[in-house]
């Protein structure tokens, strides 16, 4: 046990810290901060004496008492008197001999779902706000107790640069895996690979957890003797906002929406992933822009087409999935996103919308036309 201690990192006792201590949570179920210690070990905030103390496990109280309950005996009947207990203990040992002593079942480690992902390979201007539009896709970003502030760190080296690592906490488990699932081995700017290669995103645990190094976001200024009901109330308030956000957060979300037999809910409409002059400057430009476009809108699901129309001073580009679900989970990724500094537009098509590009018939006239003007010229010369 003393070793065990030993490895453990101090608990804060303050509850103005409980916030950028990425081991403590808040329990709606007992109301009131959480602690998993490095041992796996969970801790229970009591704010009127303001101590951690281990927490209760009913589980295995039970799996103890059933340990120690002795084959026919009614633990509901009243207790014997002690005389009598005594005696018939005695009568017991001496026909079966002294029991043995069952062993204590080792505590099992409750294993506990991260809320945090961890981002490397980010580019050194990123932002917590450009951070913050990207990753909230896929869910609430969890916010400091005190202010709206996202809960969002990024990570500086010992010469106090940025080393293109963030902490990104989500409020509710269930985002990892999406934001995962969508985010891990893509550019953050769409069309703007970084130097360091495309970003990793994976799930936050213990050994993210153990990097301190200082934070270039803004940390809570300490403040000692805070009053413990007032910060429990301040909890409770923050609880049922971000409860309230996550409501209006599934409400926006596309993928909530309900599917469709449209002809059109399998396409998705995309605008400014192009200018005019960018496909005159370069005739091979619109190759390069489709095929990007296929292979990053295929991470949601078969890609059917993929259409440019370099007509359009918008820079609109029509991509057709095989299903719904996979052209809302684009729309759910790429609206608001930046490709080639330029913030990208994304909606399920609704077929009003009639856009323009060059169609075969108009070059074939083109090179026609070409072709007059030019025998003309030698006409006139002869």
């Amino acid at each position: 046990m003393a070793s065990a201690a030993t490895d453990r990192a101090p608990f804060p006792n303050d509850p103005e810290d409980f916030d950028s201590d990425d081991r403590i949570s808040y329990s709606k179920t007992s109301e009131t901060y959480v602690l998993e210690d490095e041992n796996g070990d969970e801790w229970e905030w009591l704010a009127r004496t303001s101590k951690w103390v281990p927490v209760t496990d009913e589980a295995l109280m039970e799996q103890q008492r059933q340990a120690y309950k002795v084959e026919g005996v009614d633990e509901d009947a009243p207790a014997l008197d002690p005389k009598k207990r005594k005696a018939e203990d005695r009568e017991d040992g001496m026909a079966n001999g002294k029991a043995s002593k069952k062993q204590k079942p080792d505590k099992p480690k409750k294993e506990r779902q991260t809320t945090a992902v961890y981002v490397t390979s980010l580019p050194e201007d990123v932002t917590v706000e450009e951070l913050h539009q990207v990753f909230s896709k896929f869910g609430v970003i969890a916010e400091s107790l005190d202010s709206d502030a996202p809960r969002i760190k990024l990570y500086q080296d010992d010469d106090g640069k940025f080393k293109g690592d963030a902490l990104i906490v989500y409020f509710r488990p269930e985002s990892v895996p999406l934001a995962v699932r969508m985010l891990d081995e893509s550019d953050l700017r769409l069309g703007q690979p970084a130097a360091t290669g495309p970003m990793r995103v994976r799930p936050a645990d213990s050994s993210y957890k153990s990097q301190k190094e200082q934070p270039l976001a803004t940390e809570q200024a300490k403040k000692k003797g805070t009053d413990a009901n007032r910060d429990r109330q301040k909890v409770i308030k923050k609880t049922q906002a971000m409860n309230s956000r996550l409501a209006d957060w599934d409400d926006d979300d596309p993928q909530a929406l309900p599917d469709t037999s449209s002809r059109w809910d399998k396409v998705v409409v995309l605008k400014h992933m192009f200018t005019l002059s960018e496909l005159a400057e370069d005739p091979a430009a619109q190759l390069d822009i489709n095929e990007d476009i296929r292979d990053e809108c295929a991470k949601f699901g078969q890609v059917t087409n993929v259409t440019l129309y370099d007509k359009e001073e918008d820079g609109v580009v029509t991509v057709r999935f095989g299903n719904s679900a996979s052209a809302t989970a684009c729309v759910n990724a790429f609206d608001g996103r930046w490709f080639d500094n330029r913030r990208v537009q994304a909606s399920i098509a609704d077929g009003k919308d009639k856009f323009k590009k060059t169609r075969k018939r108009d070059a074939d006239e083109l090179e026609d036309e070409e072709a007059r003007l030019e025998q003309f010229s030698k006409d006139i010369e002869a």
